[in-house]
């Protein structure tokens, strides 16, 4: 009975206070019960090794005196519906603000281009956690306290707000075939397949890349090639919505980076003078730089924007 002894002492510091000598009396009595049922059953004593596995039958001492605990759980069952519908809403809520502050820092910011993306990562998962931390103490305060149990034993139907029905959104065919079309002729044009003048002959200035667009020539043909193939998926594979989402993602990065590394680059166009004087060369000049330093930031904040609703498109696809 040695081996019964030791079990029930560790059963014991893991039970809750007030209650443990009644605890351990049923207990015992229950596994000294088996025990005969068993020894009858074989017409003998159990030895040492079968009264072991009998014990293990019953479980580890931590998950048997838990049983007995009012609490199992830091948050309960009752309470998880709730508590995980917050947390998705305020992780989503925090996540676009992080998104919105990493692209602006990543952009605007003067330093390492990896070293601010990593800072970056750094800060949104610690945000992330931070509030998750946050909204899960809440709710176990909530849990402990009981007010949620007394709101949904108090609650009315008649209470509830009339809302209107969710419909899912016809599928789009005309957005893809325009984003494939669209991005097949871009990469003809800037491989070279044709030109476009985009100066009229009769202007006195003419427009030319600074050298930063050479050296980003294959990153560009490469991110457009990306999204042509997320237009692709969208318009033949809808169903591919972790693919989907994944080539969202890479393109609103990717176009980020690219627009860090434009906004560091400083001027991107050089104004050549045909018929311009000085002084309206200057002026033109002066425009162009300044429309490129508004731009190039509002197309990365718009990036993000644009890559958080077709990543709650595709979310709502799904539940669809």
């Amino acid at each position: 009975m040695d081996l019964i002894e030791r079990y029930l002492g560790a059963v014991r510091w893991n039970l809750p206070t007030g209650k443990t000598d009644d605890i351990l009396a049923e207990l015992r009595e229950v596994i000294e019960s088996r025990i005969d049922d068993r020894e009858a059953a074989l017409g003998r004593s159990l030895d040492r090794s079968e009264i072991s596995a009998l014990l293990k039958e019953f479980g580890h001492p931590i998950t048997v005196a838990g049983g007995y605990r009012d609490q199992r759980a830091l948050i309960g069952a009752e309470v998880f519906p709730f508590y995980w519908f917050a947390l998705r809403v305020v992780l989503a809520v925090v996540l676009v603000i992080e998104a919105v502050q990493f692209g602006a820092r990543v952009i605007a910011s003067g330093g390492p281009l990896a070293q601010t993306i990593s800072q970056g990562i750094g800060g949104t998962v610690a945000s992330l956690l931070l509030n998750a931390a946050i909204v899960t103490l809440a709710f176990a305060v909530i849990e402990r306290t009981g007010w949620l149990s007394d709101y949904l034993q108090k609650w009315k139907p008649e209470s509830l707000p009339s809302l209107p029905r969710i419909e899912a959104r016809p599928r789009k065919i005309a957005e893809p075939i325009a984003g494939v079309i669209f991005g097949v002729a871009f990469l003809g044009w800037w491989m070279g397949a044709f030109h476009i003048n985009w100066m009229p002959r009769e202007a006195d200035v003419l427009v030319q890349g600074a050298p930063i667009w050479t050296a980003l020539y294959w990153p560009i043909a490469a991110l457009v090639s990306v999204r042509v193939a997320f237009e692709a998926a969208s318009l033949l594979v809808p169903t591919w919505k972790p693919v989907r989402a994944l080539l969202a993602i890479a393109c609103a990065g990717g176009t980020v980076a690219l627009c860090a590394i434009l906004y560091q680059a400083g001027r991107l166009f050089t104004v050549i003078p045909v018929n311009a004087g000085p002084e309206q060369l200057a002026h033109i000049q002066q425009g162009l730089d300044t429309a490129m330093q508004i731009g190039v930031p509002a197309l990365g904040a718009i990036t993000i924007f644009q890559c958080g609703v077709e990543l709650w498109q595709i979310y709502r696809e799904r539940r669809s």
